[in-house]
Formats: C-alpha cells, sequence, structure tokens
C-alpha cells in the first residue's frame, strides 16, 4: 500500500474508503488535511484556495461552508466570468445562480472539482440543533448524507463551526446516522476543533463513544490549541482512539492557521509525538484559507521537504 504523500493522480482518483484508511495508516503520521471555506472569494485571483492548498502540501481538502441545496465553490465555478464579459455585479449574480441551478442537477459536481483540485476531497457537515438559524444545504441531515454519498465526497467531517451550539451528544447522533447511510463507501470524521458554542471536549470516554458510533477517524483538538490542550491530554485522547482500532487526527481550527510558521511547527511536533494519524490545518489564516506559507511548514515539519516537494510537485502524474 502506497502511503498517501507517494500517491498519484490517478490513485488518488481512483481509491476506495478502504485504501484511503489504509493509505493514511501506512504513512506513520504524515498525512496532511487542509480545511478551505469555498465560500468566501480566494485569495489569489484565478485559483481557487482548494487549489492552492493542494499546491502547498495537502493530501486531503475539506470544503467548509459547502452548501448542497446551492453546491458552487469560488474560484472554480466562476473562474470564466469575466472573460465571459460579464463586469457588472447584477450580471455576475444572476449568472452565478445560473450556475448554481446547473450544479444542483449535476451528478458529476463533486468528481469533476476533485478532477481540478486532485486531491482526496472531504465536506463538512453540522448536526446544528434545532432552533438554530443555520442553511439547511450545510447541516448534517439524512437528505444532505445522501447526497455526499452520491456525489462521491471522500469523507466527510462531523464537527462544528463557531456559535452553533453543537453538543457531544448532536455529534454522536450525526455519526449513528452517517454510518448508516455512508457504509463502506465514505470515510467518517468527527469531533471537535473547538468549543463551538457547546463546549470543548477533554474527556477520552466521548473520544470512544464517537469511534463507536461509527467514526472511521476521530478528530479532536491539537495541542496547544484551545486551553488545556497538553502534549500529555493529546497523547491520551489519541490512545483512547487507537485502542478502538480507529484512526486520530489533531486539528488546528481556532484561527492559529494564521500564526507564525514556527508555532505550526510547535504544534505539528507535540501532535506528532502524541501519535496523530493526520494533522488539520484550517481556513482562518487569510480569506478561507490557512496562509499557504504554514501548510507547507506542517507539511515540512511532519514530513520533511522531501516527502512535502514530492506531494506539491506529483499533483497530476497518471
Amino acid at each position: 500500500m502506497k502511503r498517501i504523500f507517494e500517491l498519484s493522480f490517478g490513485d488518488i482518483m481512483s481509491y476506495s474508503k478502504k485504501d484511503l484508511l489504509e493509505s493514511i495508516k501506512a504513512s506513520e503520521g504524515r498525512a496532511l488535511m487542509a480545511e478551505t471555506d469555498i465560500a468566501k472569494q480566494p485569495i489569489v485571483y484565478g485559483v481557487s484556495n482548494p487549489e492552492l492548498a493542494a499546491a502547498f502540501g495537502a493530501d486531503m481538502i475539506t470544503l467548509n461552508l459547502f452548501d448542497f441545496d446551492a453546491p458552487f465553490i469560488l474560484g472554480i465555478d466562476d473562474c470564466d466570468m469575466k472573460i465571459s464579459g460579464i463586469h457588472d455585479i447584477a450580471g455576475m449574480v444572476d449568472e452565478v445562480n445560473k450556475r448554481i441551478c446547473r450544479n444542483q442537477t449535476d451528478g458529476e459536481y463533486v468528481k469533476k472539482a476533485k478532477a481540478i483540485i486532485g486531491r482526496f476531497l472531504g465536506v463538512n457537515m453540522e448536526p446544528v440543533p434545532d432552533g438554530i438559524d443555520y442553511p439547511r444545504g450545510r447541516k448534517l441531515t439524512r437528505e444532505n448524507l445522501i447526497k455526499a454519498k452520491q456525489l462521491g465526497f471522500d469523507y466527510i467531517v462531523i464537527t462544528a463551526n463557531p456559535k452553533t451550539g453543537i453538543t457531544n451528544r448532536d455529534i454522536l447522533e450525526g455519526i449513528n446516522a452517517a454510518a448508516e447511510i455512508l457504509g463502506d463507501d465514505t470515510v467518517i470524521i468527527a469531533g471537535k476543533m473547538h468549543g463551538a458554542g457547546g463546549g470543548n471536549i477533554y474527556d477520552p470516554q466521548v473520544i470512544r463513544d464517537f469511534a463507536g458510533a461509527g467514526a472511521d477517524i476521530v478528530l479532536i483538538c491539537a495541542p496547544g490549541t484551545v486551553p488545556g490542550m497538553d502534549q500529555d491530554l493529546c497523547r491520551r485522547q489519541i490512545e483512547a482512539i487507537h485502542e478502538t482500532g480507529k484512526l486520530a487526527l489533531t486539528a488546528i481550527g481556532t484561527s492559529q492557521e494564521g500564526s507564525s510558521s514556527q508555532i505550526i511547527e510547535q504544534i505539528a511536533l507535540m501532535s506528532k509525538m502524541a501519535g496523530a494519524d493526520i494533522q488539520h490545518i484550517g481556513d482562518a489564516g487569510y480569506g478561507g484559507i490557512a496562509l499557504p506559507e504554514n501548510i507547507m511548514a506542517l507539511s515540512v515539519a511532519i514530513r520533511g521537504k522531501r516527502h512535502t516537494y514530492r506531494r506539491m510537485g506529483y499533483s497530476m502524474r497518471k
């Protein structure tokens, strides 16, 4: 089994859920996930944030704020609008709405985006409790889980954006629903990278419950990212995850993705010493993406320049 940083474009486009999990495991803590907010304009004109994250060394790209009711990735779906002669705001809004309608009926939409980005593609799905005003297309619902499976996402991330009030019980119920619908087709990642209005997770038993409910990979806060999460607590949580036979992901989701590269390197090494299988970097560096150089710094810290440059340059090889 190839390690994830050795996979070619052809591998990435054809790997199954089982293949992806085995590839991550074979990588011995050297898998990197970058999250990007695809509802924000890209920080570099002419290239989407997911493509930029891939170019700086990410193996897996998670789309945040993807709307299943209105699928649209800024930087990809609108890349030709100015070339097409649309320059006024009203014209652009009208054209975006037309393209959203087209995307809604395109069963290959995510697979086409994956072919452009050239990485494993996932999506955040949030089990937002009743009473919270939140777009239906971004919630974890049975309808959206079915769409995620049909569209061909490689994985989903059951988690919580700020101020959503999502509790541990909400995440647990979301895992149960996802395991029933996604089965052997889609990797399930679940956990919290910050409080999100519902409190941080410190109890290893909560982690075990997530794994037992059907999460293939359990997400926890990286050391140094939330109050009280040090390397020792992180190690104990990861040990609890590994005892269940599942993989562990440490997440930087507290805007530290916009910190200095030295901070990123410290977090990366603490996470690796704690036993993380995957390291995640969030989308709050600039507009919807970590500082690109911090994605690269995280990659270099956990696997060196040789494998980082391989990942950066291996994007479209068949």
